[in-house]
């Protein structure tokens, strides 16, 4: 005896919404080494190999959830790369503006999913 169609679909439907963000956050993850580690640490907290030659300290990301009250800044994180420093708030324009660099050859759809990618995988990076 097998599931009713509608419960197939709706598995499918779960199975595929969690492999995207799997691969969301696998992706993030080899955009953060590649892009982000070099001032923030492999971790997230803020101690790359570069962050002793900056002014001020990179920002620890994995406590951004915490400085807020426990919800992740989802749409300021994503601004913050998109913008760089230059964002309200983030506190130094130290930061580069990864939104242009992402959008491969004008194609801002390439950006967004990138640094959607990025904020998925900072999410998952956050401590309690």
């Amino acid at each position: 005896m097998g599931l009713p169609l509608a419960q197939v679909a709706l598995a499918g439907a779960f199975c595929l919404a969690g492999a995207a963000l799997a691969s969301a956050q696998s992706g993030g993850e080899e955009e953060f080494s590649r892009h982000c580690a070099l001032c923030h640490g492999l971790d997230g907290r803020g101690a790359g190999p570069l962050a002793d030659a900056m002014k001020l300290a990179p920002t620890d990301l994995t406590r951004l959830a915490a400085g807020n009250n426990g919800e992740f800044p989802g749409n300021k994180v994503s601004d913050v790369i998109r913008n760089g420093g230059n964002v309200l708030g983030h506190g130094s324009s130290a930061m580069l503006a990864w939104g242009t660099y992402f959008a491969e050859r004008g194609e801002p759809k390439v950006a967004k999913e990138r640094i959607a990618a990025l904020v998925a995988y900072i999410k998952s990076l956050q401590q309690k």
